[in-house]
């Protein structure tokens, strides 16, 4: 059994524009509620409302139940997921001395303990970034936070990698390369960031992609190729995809 976090801001939480038609189960895949201290069967809608933490936008979808699809599928191994996000959060709202760190940590840990057996791997994924861009940080500044964030997780979380789905275009200029690019710096310093997919940039720029009731969102069918690539991506950890999963 492996043990995924999920974290991040709007895009990672859910905010599409309707229930997805499949909410069957996943086989071979959990979700932890903290409020119960129990592991359900995935499915939509994923999260639940732990003040700072918020579960999918109006309970429609996200892209957990594709993600831990395939990655069982494709790593041979059962997962529980843990969904820890919150949007219009930027980097700094997820430094490990705030209110938002420490109540997604405090879900975490209550997941591995009760999950009841030590996880073989224990993943972050990470979707966030867009309202850094809005404000125009620095790569720089954000690449540090960044560090920061990741190093408490492995300190407080034992987390293998930090697992970044990289940010879109979502304040529409150079603003969001800037973030991009300092997540890209951070996989190729420091072995313990990995990117899973960049199909966010051209999802982004397609309003076939988008949620039409919210900018910059992505849409049911966009969070399907977005689970689908990134938890192929984290299941064989760069492998060459077979047809019919979309890579980039």
């Amino acid at each position: 059994m492996d043990l995924i976090f999920f974290g991040g801001q709007s895009n990672m939480e859910g905010q599409t524009e309707c229930v997805p038609l499949d909410t069957a189960p996943v086989d071979g895949a959990l979700e932890y509620r903290y409020k119960t201290r129990e592991f359900i069967p995935l499915a939509h809608p994923v999260g639940e409302d732990i003040p700072p933490l918020c579960p999918a936008n109006y309970g429609f979808g996200s892209l957990l139940p594709d993600f831990c699809r395939t990655y069982v599928r494709y790593s041979g191994n059962k997962v529980a997921a843990v969904h820890a996000a919150r949007g219009a959060t930027n980097i700094d709202e997820w430094q490990p001395d705030t209110e938002l760190y420490q109540k997604a940590v405090e879900k975490q840990r209550a997941a591995i303990i009760d999950l009841g057996q030590k996880p073989e791997h224990i993943y972050y994924v990470w979707l966030q970034g867009e309202s850094d861009a809005i404000r125009g940080l620095s790569g720089d500044e954000y690449l540090e936070k960044l560090t920061i964030l990741k190093n408490a997780l492995k300190r407080d979380c034992d987390i293998d990698k930090f697992a970044i789905i990289r940010v879109g275009y979502f304040a529409g200029d150079d603003a969001d390369e800037v973030i991009m690019n300092a997540q890209e710096r951070a996989a190729e310093i420091d072995p313990d960031f990995i990117i899973l997919t960049r199909i966010t940039a051209a999802l982004t720029k397609n309003s076939d992609y988008i949620n039409p009731e919210a900018a910059g969102h992505y849409n049911n069918r966009a969070m399907l190729l977005l689970g689908t690539d990134a938890g192929y991506a984290l299941a064989t950890v760069g492998g060459d995809a077979p047809a019919g999963i979309c890579q980039g």
